[in-house]
């Protein structure tokens, strides 16, 4: 240890003045890069993460002001309805078609059309078929279905078939068959 600082110090001692000015100014630069550098580098990382989060949040406020339109529109429709699915009446088979529009839009699927298939008679309810034509990526077609399950109403997906579109290699259309169940 102690030859190691008898070489600098003899190092240092063959500098000039000029020499010596040269070597603080770089050793301050370096130094205050450095303590520039880690604080701004972590306070990025922070940033980045609190978009993430309020991102999060903010889809989370987006389906939350959804279901509060929903409970709303439930409460003025008549007497409280039990947690589980149910059941649609004739009216709420329009209700239906917007939950399933509502749905796409917020997973960021396009609706591209929807007509209705058949009206199958049960012995105590009607099967309504409605033919839905959507696009989107993967991830949100599958996002799509998983929250069709979280409908308030019963629906029964029966049919799906997915291609690849043609104009963009990013995008799948998809072919539905989704299936709601009208009290009589």
């Amino acid at each position: 240890m102690a030859a190691r600082r008898t070489i600098v110090t003899e190092a240092w001692q063959k500098l000039t003045t000029r020499e010596r000015v040269i070597v603080i100014i770089t050793l301050l630069s370096v130094l205050s890069a450095f303590l520039f550098q880690f604080p701004y580098t972590r306070l990025v990382k922070l940033v980045d993460a609190r978009e993430v989060k309020i991102t999060a949040a903010e889809k989370d406020i987006a389906d939350l002001t959804v279901q509060i339109a929903d409970l709303t529109r439930r409460a003025a429709a008549g007497p409280a309805i039990s947690a589980g699915w149910e059941l649609s009446d004739q009216k709420s088979v329009v209700l239906f078609l917007e939950d399933v529009s509502g749905e796409a839009r917020r997973n960021g699927v396009n609706l591209v059309s929807v007509y209705p298939a058949q009206q199958v008679d049960k012995e105590k309810y009607h099967e309504v078929s409605v033919n839905l034509d959507l696009k989107g990526r993967y991830r949100e077609l599958a996002g799509y279905f998983k929250s069709l399950e979280k409908l308030s109403k019963l629906v029964s997906v029966r049919k799906i078939r997915m291609e690849s579109c043609p104009d963009s290699s990013s995008v799948c259309a998809a072919q539905v068959e989704a299936v709601t169940y009208v009290a009589k």
